[in-house]
């Protein structure tokens, strides 16, 4: 466990980076905090989150986690949390990572620049930077939808398009959920008395402008997935009508020739005796009645329309 202690103005900050269960059993001790208050903060399942038990305020922060990898697409992986502790002289920080905000804002405190930091500041200044962090990522996750709505109309992988928009789909939605839950935490900021509406103005409109391109970044990428299924569709629907069409065309020259092959069957037999095999016109015979045959034939699928264009 890393851990920087600072006295501000009014207040004393304790930042925690990493510690392990026991590290915060003795520090419940040390601060006087309840033990399930301290427990709660080593759970990496919670959603951003303000609450009040007694007279401690506890808050879950949830920031974009740099170290994510390529294919995270839920909250727990594309985000990591950094729980706040409030009691009437006492600030507690803890998270798993040391995200850059935190190391700055300690480097400003060490350098006496931020010294004279209210509890209230220091409350702002780590809510706003949370938020913050989901700036690059959106700008990020953008850039992904353009190149994802290049490729449905370029590529014919389909397995790997609906992948994307899959991975997509989950960033968009796990980013909007983390950005409601933590306008609700805005909300509860904005009803305490120490604090007014101003103090939170810039950040919520921060808040409520990610969140407006989280949705639309959401309904973009479910429009784009909707339209590849239904490109794919008609893609399937057009290799379909050609085959149909192939089909036929073979099925009428088929009409054709089954009467002619039934006529050079018949007359194809090797029997000694049979009517017209010694006939002096007999093969002009046949091949007139063949004539005949598939002029009727043609004339029968004529008046059918069966040689005519079905779009026509």
């Amino acid at each position: 466990m890393k851990k920087n202690e600072y006295i501000l103005q009014d207040t004393r900050w304790v930042d925690l980076t990493k510690p392990t269960r026991e590290e915060l059993e003795g520090l419940a001790e040390e601060l006087k905090i309840p033990q399930r208050i301290l427990s709660n903060a080593l759970d990496p399942e919670h959603l951003p989150k303000y609450e009040v038990i007694n007279e401690t305020t506890i808050i879950f922060l949830r920031i974009f986690d740099p170290q994510k990898t390529s294919n995270a697409a839920n909250i727990q992986e594309l985000t990591t949390k950094v729980t706040m502790i409030i009691q009437d002289d006492l600030v507690l920080t803890i998270h798993r990572l040391d995200p850059d905000f935190l190391v700055d804002l300690r480097s400003k405190v060490e350098s006496i620049q931020e010294n004279k930091l209210s509890q209230q500041d220091l409350i702002k200044k780590i809510v706003t930077a949370c938020i913050v962090t989901f700036d690059e990522p959106l700008n990020i996750l953008e850039n992904q939808i353009l190149d994802f709505e290049d490729k449905i109309f370029k590529s014919s992988k389909n397995k790997a398009i609906i992948r994307d928009g899959y991975y997509l789909k989950r960033k968009a939605s796990a980013f909007r959920k983390v950005l409601k839950f933590s306008l609700k935490i805005l909300d509860s900021l904005n009803a305490n008395p120490d604090f007014v509406w101003k103090d939170f103005q810039a950040v919520r409109e921060n808040a409520e402008r990610f969140l407006f391109y989280t949705d639309d970044f959401l309904e973009n990428v479910s429009g784009l997935l909707n339209l590849h299924i239904s490109l794919s569709a008609q893609k399937t629907n057009e290799a379909s009508y050609k085959t149909n069409e192939v089909m036929r065309v073979l099925t009428v020259f088929s009409i054709f020739f089954l009467p002619l092959n039934f006529l050079t069957g018949l007359y194809g037999m090797n029997f000694e005796f049979m009517p017209e095999l010694k006939h002096p016109r007999g093969y002009i015979m046949v091949l007139v009645v063949m004539g005949g045959v598939s002029t009727a034939i043609f004339a029968w699928i004529q008046r059918k329309g069966w040689l005519k264009n079905p779009e026509d």
